[in-house]
């Protein structure tokens, strides 16, 4: 969807903050230290605050032996490695996500998942949401500036609502069945 790295997103995001850019995470200068930091903390954070379309994955689960189970399950299965936040559970059960597990009675799970999807899959208005949420988290770490946190942090809610807002749309809106209101139309 873009051809955005890690780099480029936090070089963006300094560039705006008014501090030097950087080639990479390594590279020994204050900016790359503070960036390679904060970054995996606050792609995750917004990554799982929504079910983005371009981080959606869908995966069957494989049961694990587990000797102190969860009494109020009977099965325990492995969430994948790359899993953020859960979307849905397939057959629709009662379930708790403890650690790296997920807990429920169901002897074959199948879950809807937010994952640590590559920077290169963003929605280009997530990429713009993306770089001023890193832009304010900067200003408070590189600057200590109040006022340009605000400013990126008020930019950045701007964004994140009219990307979650066009992630959204995406879809076949769901139907309503069965309601007194929708029926008294007919």
């Amino acid at each position: 969807m873009n051809n955005f790295t890690k780099i480029d997103l936090c070089s963006k995001a300094l560039h705006k903050i008014g501090a030097n850019e950087i080639v990479s995470f390594d590279e020994g200068s204050v900016e790359a230290e503070f960036v390679s930091g904060i970054y995996d903390v606050v792609k995750s954070k917004i990554l799982s605050s929504f079910p983005w379309s371009f981080a959606k994955k869908i995966k069957k689960l494989n049961e694990i032996e587990q000797e102190d189970l969860n009494s109020n399950f009977s099965h325990v299965f492995k969430l994948p490695l790359d899993f953020l936040r859960i979307v849905s559970v397939f057959p629709n059960s009662s379930y708790d996500i403890m650690g790296d597990k997920l807990f429920t009675n169901s002897s074959q799970v199948e879950i809807s998942y937010i994952y640590d999807v590559d920077e290169s899959l963003f929605s280009p208005v997530f990429v713009s949401a993306f770089i001023y949420s890193l832009a304010a988290e900067l200003s408070i770490l590189l600057l200590d500036d109040n006022t340009k946190f605000n400013l990126f942090y008020k930019l950045f809610n701007t964004e994140i609502k009219e990307a979650k807002y066009l992630d959204s749309v995406q879809k076949t809106p769901k139907q309503i069945n069965n309601f007194s209101l929708v029926d008294v139309r007919k």
